[in-house]
């Protein structure tokens, strides 16, 4: 060694070091199919300008709210790549609950990341800047307006209401903000997904309803919610005025919009097949629910559906999707995670499937492409992180509800925290909103069921 140093130097020696250690990682991603290749991290004491919020939620993990004159980031349920470098993000309705979300303004924000894409030794990720936020508002007077979907929204309201159903009066006025813009709050909808038509609109899948909302590019809505055929969640109108007549879950609505190559046709994916075991595609198997096409140009379901099993029990069932995104003609990647988190945290699985491609039963065939517990890290971006072997990396995350195409061989995934109540990250710490990137060897679509 001392003569190699002192033929070359030492500034020589370290760059032979640094070339063997990047062709080792080379070498290990070759052998795998995939690996991670971004990471990047929006704090969870970010918060934007706005109406005071939290007013009627407990703290958790160090956070104490309310949150004055500011609105937390709870995480993300939906995100669409703009191809610039920058992201549209979508949290859902606030706090997790219709009766604690009145004070939280639903909308979309324009994100810049900046990933870590090497190792530094160290569990730091990059970092994620909020460009813009853009508030969903009803100034067309869609809600509430004696037709449609008839809804009593929080910009109605003199006052914030709690707990289920209507919600009883708390005596605290809603923010003039709100009721001036009407602005829509997660009283008003739990919005989870988002797809972007040809023409800048946005449609937004949400739970409460469940409905379907299209949006301008401003964030206005632009028609009436669009109820599903059958499934009716409590949070529906028709199921508050009249308790126990819903037939879904709550909390088990649109999940995932996704649209076809040709953005003719969306997907819509609900969390979960309904309570009533007579409407769900395979009786007496809680693991079988229905994918259902959409046609925004008529803003009607065509009727067709396809067939999807997670995993789990077929009674009891616990697994959810969380998000589904087309990577090529009829190719789509689905997302499927559990309720837990930490070190308890089980199934978060990304699998990849064709529309075209089912197996005997008429049930979409699966193949599972990136076990989210077990992500091969080989430029150890991640670092030393707790519990996992030498460059490997993990999202031990309750709601893993986003998956976006970054290319031909790449996708984004990121989370949605449930702030402040999740710590799966780090022990005693509410969660930050993660996003990673993922490179694969091959085409995502060559690696869809055959």
């Amino acid at each position: 060694m001392k003569k190699l140093v002192g033929k070359w130097g030492v500034g020589a020696l370290t760059a032979l070091v640094v070339v063997s250690v990047a062709s080792a990682a080379v070498a290990e991603e070759r052998a795998a199919i995939h690996r991670l290749s971004g990471w990047a991290s929006l704090s969870q004491a970010e918060r934007t300008p706005g109406p005071t919020s939290g007013q009627f939620i407990n703290g958790a993990n160090g956070v104490t709210p309310p949150f004055v004159d500011g609105q937390p980031i709870p995480g993300w349920s939906g995100l669409l790549s703009n191809g610039d470098g920058t992201f549209t993000a979508l949290p859902d309705n606030g706090f997790g609950a219709k009766g604690n979300s009145g004070d939280f303004v639903l909308g979309f924000y324009t994100v810049t990341p900046r990933f870590k894409r090497f190792g530094d030794r160290t569990t730091r990720p990059g970092s994620i800047v909020n460009n813009e936020f853009t508030a969903f508002n009803d100034k067309n007077g869609f809600l509430n307006n004696g037709a449609g979907v008839d809804l009593l929204i929080t910009a109605d309201l003199g006052s914030y209401r709690i707990g289920n159903g209507f919600g009883f009066d708390t005596g605290i006025a809603v923010d003039e903000r709100i009721i001036e813009n009407r602005w829509l709050t997660g009283y008003d909808f739990d919005v989870e997904s988002i797809a972007r038509a040809n023409d800048g609109t946005f449609w937004v899948g949400e739970e409460f309803g469940p409905f379907l909302l299209h949006f301008d590019a401003e964030g206005t809505l632009l028609e009436e919610p669009i109820p599903h055929p059958f499934l009716v969640s409590p949070g529906h109108p028709n199921a508050i005025a009249f308790p126990g007549t819903n037939n879904h879950g709550g909390s088990r609505g649109f999940e995932s919009l996704a649209f076809d190559q040709d953005n003719r046709f969306l997907y819509v994916v609900p969390e979960s097949a309904p309570l009533v075991d007579s409407l769900r595609p395979v009786p007496g198997d809680e693991r079988v629910l229905e994918i259902f096409e959409f046609d925004p140009e008529s803003s009607s379901y065509t009727g067709k559906t396809f067939k999807y099993r997670k995993e789990g029990d077929a009674e009891n069932n616990r697994i959810v999707i969380g998000d589904m995104t087309n990577v090529g003609r009829d190719k789509y990647v689905v997302i499927e995670r559990d309720f837990f988190f930490g070190e308890n945290a089980a199934i978060k699985r990304l699998y990849i499937i064709d529309l075209n491609v089912t197996d005997s039963d008429g049930i979409l065939k699966k193949r599972l492409l990136v076990d989210l517990l077990d992500i091969n890290d080989p430029f150890d971006i991640g670092g030393p992180l707790p519990g996992l072997a030498r460059r490997k990396f993990n999202m031990p995350f309750d709601s893993i509800e986003c998956v976006v195409p970054l290319g031909r061989r790449a996708l984004g995934v990121a989370v949605d925290t449930n702030f402040p109540s999740q710590d799966g990250r780090e022990p005693g710490v509410a969660d930050s909103t993660e996003f990673i990137t993922l490179r694969f060897l091959f085409p995502i679509a060559l690696l869809a069921p055959r």
